[in-house]
């Protein structure tokens, strides 16, 4: 959407960091599976795993034959449910926060409005990651969040799939204080690299739709 003027060093760490998105996303702080798995839902609610779905070794296969069992014992326990409804909660919020950005007097320029909002998005997957009780909740929150968002608003979700901006996010976690680099971040890709009050800004709109999103995930009780 918007050209950003990086160095060959730059852009070699947002290929890396974009490789570990979903690494660094879904599995961080919960236990990491190291298998895919489908999930067929038929129309009395049971589950199915599709057949052939996996190859690979029989070590991968009793991977995957975890992650199934797994995601199945989430599902009994109606995690799977609250995940996708924390999902919907989460772009709803998001959706609020467009209008009011949208729908405003006007003096917040569009490139900025963009940033704010992908800003937020990672907010999300920040408290996805942190707050998770488990990979299976963090994968369906995540995955309906990046739905619903779409489902509202083609446009919106446009403004939350900025790959290259999202991965300096991800490489600022390396920072021991990653929420000012935040900022920092976030001045740099509204083009005003170096100004105190935008970066300012950045950590202000970073870290309020964090705890608001922080506080749906803490209304879920999730089930064990």
């Amino acid at each position: 959407m918007y050209n950003i003027d990086f160095s060959a060093a730059t852009w070699f760490l947002i290929l890396a960091a974009s490789c570990i998105f979903f690494l660094c996303y879904l599995h961080n702080r919960v236990a990491l599976q190291k298998a895919a798995f489908f999930a067929l839902e038929s129309d009395d609610d049971d589950v199915k795993i599709a057949p052939g779905s996996f190859s690979g070794s029989k070590k991968q296969q009793d991977l995957a034959d975890q992650a199934a069992q797994e995601f199945l014992r989430q599902k009994k326990l109606g995690n799977v449910d609250k995940a996708r409804q924390l999902g919907t909660d989460f772009a709803e919020l998001l959706w609020v926060l467009a209008q009011e950005l949208i729908m405003g007097d006007g003096n917040v320029e569009q490139r900025e409005v963009h940033h704010r909002l992908l800003l937020c998005s990672y907010a999300v997957c920040r408290v996805v990651s942190e707050a998770s009780p488990n990979s299976i909740v963090a994968q369906t929150s995540l995955s309906r969040f990046y739905s619903a968002v779409e489902e509202r608003s083609n446009v919106l979700s446009r403004h939350v799939s900025d790959t290259a901006a999202f991965s300096l996010y991800i490489l600022s976690e390396r920072s021991k204080d990653d929420i000012a680099e935040i900022g920092k971040i976030f001045a740099k890709l509204i083009g005003q690299e170096g100004d105190i009050e935008k970066a300012g800004l950045g950590n202000q709109v970073f870290s309020s739709f964090y705890e608001k999103s922080l506080q749906l995930s803490h209304s879920v009780e999730w089930s064990e």
